[in-house]
């Protein structure tokens, strides 16, 4: 699963905010529940929609918009994640357990998605300068 470096530094890159404290709540029951700690904080629902939007717009006004935004997105990089590996566990995906996707999302609703397979240099190619060094 992605680290709290990680998920900060998509979240800065995105909306220049890191939302560290909003990636360690999503991730807090980890602590008491350990792999299973998804089954909290990792499905989106009204309940946790309002107390991340309310809790962050009580810091600054508009802020609780984004930080929801910054939790869909922790909670689909999360589950991206556990699909390539299992995926990569599972022999009938054979050479399809690609590690590089692009997805595009139309205003008609549709997902554009592309795939493939590259090796470890070629994905850290792609990515070079990406991150700030302080998070990935």
């Amino acid at each position: 699963m992605p680290s709290l470096k990680t998920h900060c530094a998509i979240s800065k890159k995105r909306t220049g905010n890191d939302f560290a404290e909003l990636h360690r709540w999503i991730d807090e029951p980890t602590r008491t529940l350990g792999v299973d700690h998804r089954i909290k904080r990792h499905h989106y629902n009204e309940n946790d929609k309002n107390t991340i939007k309310q809790y962050w717009d009580s810091k600054r006004k508009g802020l609780g918009e984004k930080a929801v935004i910054e939790w869909l997105f922790h909670i689909a990089l999360d589950n991206l994640y556990t699909a390539f590996k299992m995926s990569k566990k599972t022999f009938s995906y054979g050479q399809k357990a690609y590690n590089f996707m692009q997805f595009g999302l139309s205003k008609a609703g549709y997902i554009h998605c592309k795939f493939d397979r590259v090796d470890e240099d070629e994905l850290d190619f792609r990515f070079e300068g990406d991150f700030e060094e302080d998070y990935y």
